[in-house]
């Protein structure tokens, strides 16, 4: 009995990190054409996810960060109809900025820090605002504010 064809496709898993910067009541995004996301990237040989993300945070934004706990992951597939199914887990952390100055690496148009109630408005993936809103409860109760209708 067939499986089908997706089934046939050869599988490639990746794993990265990111991390949810919060300074006071506003939250770090970026912006890379019509997406708003959160910064994260994938793991160096033998790298805790931990430290991918506090490296990934500074390498695309510049800004130096001390992570304040561990927010939960993410999971998602991508790629071609027509080429390998790429699996994605993403391990996120939350945390506030130390030092380092905001700046955007290259392959993003933006990076900027949001008033929390703009922030579920402004994220393209549904598992970023999620993740969002549970960084903001972990760090002090905070809920953020979604007033869009998301409904199909």
């Amino acid at each position: 009995m067939s499986r089908g064809i997706a089934a046939l496709r050869p599988r490639i898993h990746h794993h990265s990190a990111g991390v949810v910067v919060l300074e006071g009541d506003s939250c770090l995004v970026m912006r890379r054409g019509d997406e708003w996301i959160f910064p994260k990237g994938h793991l160096e040989e033998r790298e805790r996810p931990i430290d991918a993300a506090v490296r990934e945070v500074r390498e695309e934004t510049g800004i130096e960060i001390e992570v304040d706990g561990y927010v939960g992951s993410t999971r998602y597939e991508f790629g071609p109809a027509d080429g390998p199914s790429m699996t994605k887990r993403v391990d996120w952390y939350w945390g506030h900025p130390v030092g380092g100055e905001l700046r955007v690496e290259a392959v993003f148009d933006e990076a900027l820090f949001l008033p929390s109630a703009d922030v579920p408005s402004r994220l393209t993936h549904d598992a970023d605002r999620e993740i969002a809103t549970q960084a903001f409860a972990f760090a002090g109760g905070r809920d953020l504010v979604d007033t869009e209708d998301r409904s199909p």
